[in-house]
């Protein structure tokens, strides 16, 4: 299939939905185009060199928080059903990706694909760069490939927190206390939990012994070595963010070569289970983590949310970043800073809250030994630039608005 067809499709059908009064993603297309965009979506999905499928793979098993099945691990619920030889993660990935489903996403993938591509291209050419008709193609497929992703975790992220609104515990996603069986939920400190749930964060020091700390440290700088932490290349044309990064599964770690890692994952899955268990956060099991180092001299990280409400809702609810470095002072910059919690927009709106200038309320060395949790959606926070060799690991965990979050936070009335 030519790309001319596909961007002229896209194009004309976003060019005419300010025209109409039906809402975005909902006009009518005939059946032809219909099957037309539905295959495009399908070819993308399986193209190897995009890496599509591979790439909503790991962005519904990060969010989510459900690993690839290779076996029981720590006490976590998220393994397949008895007699099925699918996980959570796999059954919703298929459940999004049939047919049926992408034909009911089509229309606001491809509403949005052409939004983002005709900006993209529109900036190109005010710079003088003019992309060749194969650039068209490329461009135009990834940006498709992207929203499709998107989308389809929006969607996602909106079943998992009407179950959860619900009181489902549907395949097990949910950090169930009763199902943790890896020892006991008690690594927080009563002024942790009390920070994480007034203040909208909390700081546990020591959080594991300084032997595990020393064994991460070294594991990282082998993982670095090697060359497996890679920047985020769009963040990174943008000067948003310099470090270096990689997605690591509980299983996926080498349990000779990598003790450290272990012990310290091992001790971060139950994190979901001990805040369920005091706070009734809703929130759901992970045993997916982000590795990052930020390098000396040239290490940051510009001020942003993890999360959101309503569009922006990406489904995470709180923050967990642990770090490992050795003797560090605050010359060495890399701080992380906190701002105060935001109000959001239905509290700004009902006159409850009044949205002011952010506020610093922390500014915390990256100290060996210490968990950082925040609340995801409501907590500015950035990284300063950095004098040294930083790394750390992090994870973040799902989980609807609304459970243990601020009154009316959630809701508009």
């Amino acid at each position: 299939m030519e790309g001319g067809f596909l961007e002229k499709a896209i194009s004309k059908e976003a060019a005419e939905r300010p025209k109409t009064d039906v809402a975005a993603g909902k006009k009518e297309w005939d059946e032809r185009t219909l099957d037309t965009m539905v295959k495009v979506l399908e070819e993308i999905l399986l193209e190897k060199n995009r890496l599509c499928k591979q790439d909503l793979e790991r962005r519904v098993r990060t969010g989510t928080g459900v690993r690839e099945f290779k076996g029981k691990c720590c006490g976590a619920p998220d393994e397949p059903v008895p007699g099925e030889t699918e996980d959570a993660a796999a059954r919703i990935i298929k459940e999004y990706t049939r047919p049926s489903a992408l034909r009911e996403s089509v229309g606001p993938i491809m509403e949005w694909s052409a939004e983002i591509f005709g900006n993209v291209k529109r900036k190109g050419e005010a710079s003088g760069q003019v992309m060749d008709s194969a650039t068209e193609v490329t461009v135009l497929r990834d940006v498709i490939k992207e929203c499709m992703i998107r989308h389809t975790l929006k969607l996602i992220n909106a079943t998992n927190s009407g179950s959860h609104a619900n009181g489902s515990h549907d395949a097990g996603l949910l950090a169930t206390p009763q199902g943790y069986t890896a020892g006991d939920l008690n690594s927080f400190t009563g002024e942790m939990i009390q920070g994480l749930m007034e203040e909208g964060y909390g700081i546990q020091e020591d959080f594991v012994s300084d032997s595990i700390v020393n064994e991460v440290y070294n594991e990282l700088e082998l993982i670095d070595f090697d060359g497996k932490l890679t920047e985020v290349q769009q963040q990174r044309m943008t000067g948003h963010r310099t470090d270096r990064i990689c997605w690591v599964n509980f299983e996926g770690l080498d349990r000779e070569k990598q003790p450290g890692l272990m012990a310290l994952f091992k001790k971060m899955i139950s994190i979901p289970f001990e805040l369920n268990k005091k706070c009734s956060l809703y929130l759901q099991a992970s045993a997916s983590f982000q590795l990052a180092v930020y390098a000396e001299g040239k290490g940051y990280y510009r001020k942003h949310v993890d999360g959101g409400y309503e569009d922006q809702n990406n489904g995470r609810k709180v923050s967990c970043t642990f770090y490992v470095n050795k003797d560090w002072s605050s010359e060495s910059g890399g701080q992380l800073v906190l701002y105060k919690r935001r109000p959001n927009s239905f509290q700004i709106a009902k006159g409850a809250l009044k949205q002011e200038e952010d506020e610093v309320v922390e500014k915390l060395d990256p100290t060996g030994g210490r968990l950082v949790l925040f609340r995801s959606r409501d907590i500015p926070h950035e990284v300063l630039p950095t004098r040294r060799k930083r790394y750390a690991v992090s994870m973040w965990l799902m989980g609807p608005p609304g459970p243990g979050d601020q009154p009316d936070h959630h809701t508009p009335t």
